[in-house]
């Protein structure tokens, strides 16, 4: 028992210790000393000089140039400032080794005397600690580079050489550490999260203080992924290969199975008629299973099942339906039995096509008649398309003559009609024998026309493509000869 207690007083000493050392780091820029200065004026003007010992107290060094005392510092603690390039030049200077410190004090006169030495003791720990080992799992039941809702993630740290709690971020939030001394760990069981790789960042110092470099990746390289989106099925297609009709099947036809799945299956269990078959292949995302009807097979529609995981566990939803309403009908059952009835035979009739004019031969054999070219019903549509647009064209053209003061029956007189477009054109009478050329004499007439009665080019251009339409809209349209046009008449 005495013995218990003597080691839980060593190691409490232990842990006080290392909680109350002073360390020399990496980022320290110089080395603060306090003097007590007594309150007696024969100081004023004296000096400091402070010291330093690396072998425990044997030998002590001057560290820095004195100080000097003013009359502020009586009575007080002074403090004094060695620069770092004063301190780590010395004799004995080592990574790992202590400092002790005291002071000898002058007075104005030169009287000195030397101090006890200090109880803080300066702990030289300069060395960068680093993580030798960091590694991160899952407890995924089927890979543990996976992770589902409600898994653990453990990220295990192991430091160089014992170091503050680690601050931890995951993702993005910040997680506490356990452990002590060079050996941590971080533990959070998933419950939401967007999908993807996991990261995380280590952010550590030792207990001198000294700053390691943050840490973003493991050392074997390990991962873990979280996968919180179950699978899903889609195209989902029943069918067989019965050679009349692939929505049904005969006993020793065969029931295919297809569809596409959203990522990579791990776990696949497929029933069909209540048969669990085997996977007949697999082309990326896509499945296909097969089963061979026998006498076993229960007739009548042909139910099946799906059910599936994907490679980090999470179970799809359970698949009874075709994405197409495809499905398949087992019929063994054979038609009745019937009996042939009376038989006999029949003879094709053959009839003579060819007929054959009364005192002339025959047409050769094969020889069929040509098509004539119109119809009668067709030709009498033409005929009577174009008498309309003739008399339409006619009408158009009594109407023009009688907006231009001529007798409209003018019109229908071969060349005096002619003579009369002249007049109404105001050209000379020669000009009829160019309004006979045709097309120009059309062209050159319509231009002229449009002219005459105020309209723009456009409409010319139309009396001359298009003259059924654009002459009656002249004709009887409320369109008059222009003013111009009677003036020069």
């Amino acid at each position: 028992m005495k013995r218990l207690i003597k080691v839980t007083l060593i190691l409490f000493c232990m842990l006080i210790a290392q909680e109350s050392k002073i360390y020399w780091n990496s980022l320290s820029t110089s080395v603060k000393v306090d003097v007590p200065i007594a309150d007696d004026e024969t100081l004023k003007g004296g000096r400091i000089q402070i010291k330093v010992s690396f072998d425990g107290g044997n030998n002590y060094l001057n560290l820095g140039q004195p100080s000097l005392i003013d009359g502020g510092d009586l009575s007080d603690l002074k403090e004094i400032l060695i620069a770092r390039q004063d301190f780590v030049s010395l004799d004995g200077y080592s990574e790992g080794g202590t400092a002790q410190f005291i002071a000898e004090i002058w007075d104005r006169a030169g009287n000195s005397a030397v101090g006890t030495v200090s109880d803080s003791i300066l702990t030289i720990d300069e060395t960068i600690p680093v993580l030798n080992e960091v590694t991160v799992t899952s407890t995924n039941m089927q890979n543990n580079a996976l992770a589902v809702p409600d898994d653990m993630l453990t990220l295990t740290i192991i430091a160089s050489e014992g170091i503050e709690m680690p601050i931890v971020e995951i993702n993005g939030d910040e997680f506490q550490a356990t452990g002590d001394g060079s050996s941590w760990k971080v533990e959070n069981v998933f419950e939401d999260g967007d999908d993807g790789l996991i990261t995380f960042t280590i952010d550590f110092k030792d207990y001198a203080q000294n700053p390691g470099v943050k840490v973003t990746a493991t050392t074997d390289e390990s991962n873990v992924t979280y996968d919180g989106t179950a699978p899903e099925l889609d195209d989902i297609k029943l069918y067989s290969n019965n050679s009349y009709d692939q929505t049904l099947a005969v006993k020793g036809d065969s029931i295919f199975l297809d569809f596409m799945a959203s990522e990579t299956l791990s776990t696949i269990n497929v029933t069909v008629n209540g048969n669990e078959i085997s996977q007949l292949t697999k082309t990326k995302l896509q499945y296909r299973y097969s089963h061979a009807l026998t006498e076993k097979d229960a007739e009548g529609l042909i139910p099946f099942t799906i059910d599936y995981n994907d490679l980090a566990g999470n179970p799809g939803e359970q698949v009874l339906e075709t994405s197409d309403d495809s499905e398949v009908l087992f019929d063994m059952t054979p038609p009745a039995t019937f009996k042939v009835e009376s038989v006999g035979s029949s003879a094709k009739e053959i009839k003579n096509t060819a007929q054959v004019e009364k005192g002339k031969p025959s047409s050769s054999k094969g020889a069929k008649a040509q098509p004539s070219l119109f119809s009668g019903t067709t030709l009498i549509i033409v005929v009577s398309v174009i008498g309309v647009l003739f008399l339409l064209i006619v009408l158009s053209w009594w109407k023009i003559f009688s907006k231009a003061n001529h007798a409209g029956w003018k019109v229908l007189v071969p060349f005096l009609n002619f003579i009369v477009v002249t007049k109404i054109l105001n050209k000379p009478i020669w000009w009829m024998v160019i309004y006979l050329i045709f097309p120009v004499g059309h062209i050159l007439v319509s231009l002229q026309m449009a002219k005459l009665f105020g309209k723009k080019i456009i409409f010319a251009i139309g009396m001359i493509l298009l003259p059924f339409v654009f002459y009656p809209l002249l004709a009887f349209s409320k369109a008059q000869i222009a003013e111009s046009a009677a003036a020069s008449k």
